[in-house]
């Protein structure tokens, strides 16, 4: 539908909104990633296109290119749409991504105080998804306790977000053998 869609009315700044959804099932749920890459950066490129519909291509380029593990362009394509739209819900959307990233990566300081700035949020959803992620690292980085459960468990949330089930699994697993009780246990079984 979306293709035969687009084929008809031809890629245009109109017919962007059905790109980048098409673009976000490619990449998000038929694993067509590199269809979904090329047609997110044509619809970035594309002339006399809104602003905050390209923005919005940015994210979700940004959001397949973390699902390939290419981290860290990612994070500079949520840098920019942060920067673009400093006092917005996309510049907003865009910084808890980022956050993320760094929670991913392991940087868990940084991404806890992205987090603490995001709890005061416009946006409902943001604020409490910042507050609820914020919570996760503080309860697991405190003074008696070691990083690695949590650097495990922020693993394998990445591998469920890169559909890459047997490796979170094995995480978590991996988690409750290694440190059996750790304060991780309900949220591994909620995971």
């Amino acid at each position: 539908l979306y293709i035969g869609t687009i084929e008809e009315l031809g890629k245009s700044a109109a017919t962007l909104p059905l790109i980048k959804d098409l673009a976000y099932l490619e990449g998000s749920y038929l694993r067509k990633t590199y269809e979904a890459i090329r047609l997110l950066e044509e619809a970035i490129a594309m002339p006399r296109a809104k602003p905050q519909l390209q923005a919005e291509c940015k994210i979700a380029l940004a959001d397949v290119l973390v699902m390939t593990e290419e981290i860290w362009d990612a994070s500079l394509l949520y840098s920019q749409v942060e920067k673009d739209f400093k006092y917005d819900r996309l510049g907003e959307q865009a910084k808890f991504k980022n956050a993320k990233i760094s929670y991913y990566t392991g940087d868990f300081k940084w991404a806890k105080a992205q987090l603490d700035v995001l709890k005061g949020s416009t946006s409902k959803l943001i604020a409490n998804d910042a507050m609820q992620l914020s919570l996760l690292i503080t309860d697991n980085t405190g003074i008696d306790t070691t990083v690695n459960p949590l650097v495990m468990f922020a693993n394998a949330e990445l591998f469920s977000l890169q559909h890459q089930d047997s490796s979170a699994l094995l995480f978590l697993d991996s988690i409750n053998l290694l440190y059996p009780g750790h304060a991780l246990a309900d949220d591994i079984l909620f995971q």
